[in-house]
């Protein structure tokens, strides 16, 4: 029983943090480019035709900014790739996406993932994947990651590597530990497991072990 409460807590905390954030992006960025497109939309209303044309201009650009911001908060809330196409499709977009945003490559390797995962199983991988990459672009200051994933009967295993600037994983900094909450958070609520190896000056290892198969249930039939 107390597991199973501890386990809530972790995903409250989880989905209440990702929350936040996006509620941030809405309202930092979202909110401040439809003030600038009212009020370009607004002198478009007034001559001269120059003008006009040049604050259309604008206007259609912020459009095209806000809807890939859009698309953004989309996959943060809930990655549509990975209901529809599975976790190695998803995976190939974050990557595609994430280089394209940080300059930062990721060389990935994979076996066993042509396959259909658990849902809770596909999503705990995928965000543990994307926060530990995310982590890499903000602190690691190298220009490539690895990742490696792997599955079979039992266990899908994900593993993030690095050879940036490294930490002192005894002494994890603020600005990292709401990302290693999560990571761990994610892999918990799936009864798995997640480790952090680091070592300053070599880089980070983050590993991730989650369960395939479902524990046996007890049965209650009496045996003849």
């Amino acid at each position: 029983m107390e597991d199973a409460l501890v386990t809530a807590r972790v995903l409250v905390e989880i989905q209440e943090e990702e929350r936040r954030a996006i509620a941030r992006e809405l309202h930092d960025r979202l909110g401040q480019s439809l003030a600038v497109l009212k009020l370009l939309l607004g002198e478009a209303m007034n001559p001269p035709l120059d003008k006009m044309r040049y604050n259309v201009g604008e206007a259609q650009s912020l459009v095209n900014e806000m809807m890939s911001l859009a698309r953004e908060l989309s996959l943060e809330l809930r990655p549509k790739m990975l209901d529809d196409l599975g976790l190695l499709p998803a995976l190939l977009y974050l990557f595609e996406s994430y280089t394209a945003h940080t300059h930062v490559s990721v060389k990935f390797e994979h076996y066993g993932l042509h396959k259909k995962f658990p849902p809770e199983i596909g999503l705990a991988a995928y965000r543990i994947v994307k926060e530990a990459l995310e982590n890499v672009a903000d602190f690691a200051g190298v220009d490539e990651a690895r990742v490696l994933a792997w599955s079979d009967r039992r266990v899908l295993s994900v593993r993030i590597e690095d050879r940036g600037y490294g930490f002192d994983t005894g002494i994890i900094p603020a600005d990292r530990l709401c990302g290693v909450n999560g990571m761990r958070g994610r892999a918990l609520v799936t009864g798995g497991t997640l480790s952090i190896a680091s070592t300053p000056g070599l880089g980070t290892v983050v590993m991730a072990e989650l369960p395939l198969a479902a524990k046996p249930e007890r049965s209650n039939r009496i045996r003849p």
